[in-house]
């Protein structure tokens, strides 16, 4: 057994530490703020565009298209600079752009000055996927890494969820179309307090001994897990392994990649075109004269609140995926919330607005509860176990990038949708395409649970 190896199983086999805790939560908190930030442009878009002036579908689409473009670049290259050059960096790097994005957002002077500082935060938004991910992956212990990984995610349940409510505090203070201003500026305090709070992280240990640094993958191994002891091993440092973004692509890691990134790809399409437009949905069907009579802010806190109830379900599903994930399976919960997606979505295509602001509602709120319970849980999950540790943010990382192009051609096209074809064929449209995932996830699955990282 090779010191690298001792090192991983003294991680896999050893419990849960004051220290572990720290590190994971330091690290899932910029996952909370992902949530915040793409959501917050939800509430804050009827605003945007009442202050404008432009209520077309094409500048909606364009807006919260925005950040999900810049996050797929953000993603890619967040990811293979960790590989080379460790999770802490970029850790640290993204939760700075933020801040200082969310400062610019605040005092756009124009649309397209806006679409632009939106696209460069998006980019520090897709670089907190793959780096938190791996991070929690490979400090984790092999038989609870899963609820671990849940617990990361679901941190952006919460930051959505806070985010509507922190826009319905924001109007209720004042109830000014210029509250869109504080709305995105919002996202700055907690961004500069993270930055300031992780710069107390350790590099990863697993990274450490794949990069050939063995005193300090074990000095931090120590710090981490509390204790000296490893299991016997032979007194060999082994060579630096490099990672290739294109090994991605090569025959062995073929499936794996086609499994993380098709399914992310259409839960993203589902998870955004619903979600960052809830509010604006329930805008324009539930008070519909808010368009002719300019009542925008009475209907924009209304469409919050309700908003806000559904988003609960977010946190519902979570739950659940961590009290099963581990006796389930990764692969069993991703098919099992594909389908109930495609009945959440089904439920509002059906009825519309025929039963009413209760049918909505439910649909909604099951749709919510279904992706969280499987595909949005999962799909972050299984890159950072399927791919070994040379290119496990490498691996999500493109993952997390195939994910928010399908957020951006949701963002863009699903306004257009909407108006073209109603929210009844829209709903099936995203329906089948939760179908679509569950097809691709049983065709290229690949279950890892209680298996040890590579």
């Amino acid at each position: 057994m090779s010191i690298r190896e001792s090192i991983n199983i003294a991680i896999d086999e050893s419990p849960i530490t004051p220290h572990r805790i720290r590190m994971w939560a330091l690290a899932s908190a910029g996952i909370a703020l992902t949530g915040y930030d793409f959501f917050i442009m939800s509430a804050a878009l009827p605003l945007i565009q009442s202050y404008f002036g432009i209520f077309s579908s094409t500048f909606a689409g364009i807006l919260a298209a925005a950040a999900f473009l810049g996050a797929v670049p953000g993603a890619i290259i967040s990811g293979v600079i960790s590989d080379r050059f460790g999770r802490r960096l970029v850790l640290l790097f993204d939760m700075a752009l933020l801040s200082i994005t969310s400062i610019l957002c605040s005092i756009a002077w124009s649309p397209e000055i806006l679409i632009f500082f939106r696209f460069l935060q998006g980019i520090s938004v897709g670089a907190e996927y793959p780096i938190c991910a791996s991070l929690v992956a490979e400090i984790m212990p092999r038989k609870t890494r899963g609820k671990w990984l849940t617990g990361a995610i679901s941190f952006q349940a919460i930051g959505m969820t806070l985010a509507a409510v922190i826009c319905s505090l924001i109007l209720l203070v004042n109830p000014s179309e210029l509250s869109w201003r504080m709305m995105v500026l919002s996202c700055k305090f907690p961004a500069l307090v993270l930055f300031l709070l992780r710069t107390s992280l350790r590099e990863s240990p697993r990274w450490l001994a794949r990069k050939g640094r063995i005193k300090d993958a074990k000095a931090n191994l120590e710090w981490l897990i509390g204790t000296k002891e490893l299991p016997p091993s032979k007194i060999t440092e082994e060579a630096p392994q490099k990672s290739h973004f294109f090994e991605l692509f090569r025959p062995e890691f073929r499936m794996r990649t086609l499994l993380t990134t098709i399914p992310w790809l259409f839960v993203d399409i589902a998870l955004y075109g619903i979600g960052l437009f809830t509010p604006l949905i329930l805008v324009n069907l539930l008070v519909p004269s808010v368009i002719h009579t300019g009542g925008y802010l009475a209907a924009d806190f209304r469409s919050d609140i309700m908003t806000a109830f559904a988003d609960l379900f977010l946190i519902i599903g979570f739950i659940l995926n961590i009290l099963l994930v581990e006796c389930r399976g990764r692969i069993q919960l991703q098919i099992l919330g594909f389908i109930g997606m495609a009945v959440g979505t089904g439920l509002i295509a059906i009825l519309g607005m025929k039963a009413g602001d209760m049918a909505l509602i439910i649909g909604f709120s099951l749709f919510n509860l279904m992706v969280n319970l499987g595909p949005n849980a999962t799909t972050f999950l299984l890159p950072v176990e399927v791919f070994p540790t040379r290119l496990r943010a490498t691996g999500h990382g493109f993952a997390a990038a195939c994910g928010k192009i399908g957020a951006t051609l949701s963002a863009l096209f699903l306004p257009m949708a909407y108006h073209l074809y109603g929210l009844q064929t829209t709903m099936a449209m995203i329906g089948i395409f939760c179908l679509i995932g569950a097809m691709i996830t049983v065709i290229a699955r690949v279950e890892t649970r209680g298996l040890p990282l590579e």
